[in-house]
């Protein structure tokens, strides 16, 4: 395992947690922007007649998952700890695959593939977003499991340390654990657990500074 003083690694935190907290940071703010209010029907009849702002909000979501796969594969693989557990941060760090890919396939699915799906609403409707039942909503929440177990695994060797170590394992265990709880709310067709999937992603804001931190308090 690389030391974690070496120059790319300090690097990969300092830089991959400040992009990935302005990316975060930014998403929500182009969503209201984008994502008229009303029902899920009134939504996508809004979008469908301009869906450039739409578009664009989820090319932005879109980067969220590569940002967050380079900060959380550097700290599963290239930070040492007190505790080693080389299993863990492997089994993690292969758990991040199926995340970002079927994450990235919710996102880009909404500025490649629904927007020439227009012309058939019922089709459309099984990609749009907005709806809990859509197939796009669904690999996202699934892709987000994964991401859960993964950030137990990476996590786990951080809630041993002091400072602002801890606090990322701290962070890593109470997004992973919403988002588990978020997906078994939607298979249970619970709105209340399922929304725990929102502060699963509020958590990563506080997540992605203390990773900045990490990296820039790295001599």
């Amino acid at each position: 395992m690389i030391s974690h003083t070496n120059p790319s690694t300090r690097k990969l935190l300092l830089y991959g947690g400040s992009t990935f907290t302005i990316i975060v940071l930014l998403w929500p703010v182009l969503m209201i922007i984008a994502e008229p209010g009303g029902t899920v029907q009134e939504q996508f009849s809004s979008i469908v007649e301009n869906s450039f702002a739409y578009r664009i909000n989820f090319f932005l979501a879109s980067l969220i998952a590569p940002a967050l796969v380079v900060v959380m594969i550097t700290l599963a693989l290239f930070v040492d700890t007190k505790k080693e557990t080389p299993f863990l941060n492997f089994l993690g760090a292969f758990l991040l695959i199926p995340y970002l890919i079927l994450v990235s396939i919710a996102y880009a699915s909404q500025y490649v593939l629904l927007p020439k799906v227009f012309d058939y609403p019922e089709l459309a409707m099984n990609w749009f977003f907005a709806s809990p039942y859509s197939i796009a909503y669904f690999l996202n929440q699934l892709g987000y499991t994964f991401f859960a177990f993964a950030a137990c695994a990476i996590g786990w060797k951080f809630l041993f340390e002091i400072g602002l170590s801890k606090g990322i394992g701290v962070l890593l265990w109470a997004s992973g654990s919403l988002s588990i709880i978020a997906f078994i709310g939607l298979a249970i067709q619970n709105e209340f657990l399922n929304f725990a999937t929102f502060l699963s992603g509020v958590l990563t804001i506080p997540f992605g500074i203390l990773v900045a931190l990490k990296g820039w308090r790295m001599k």
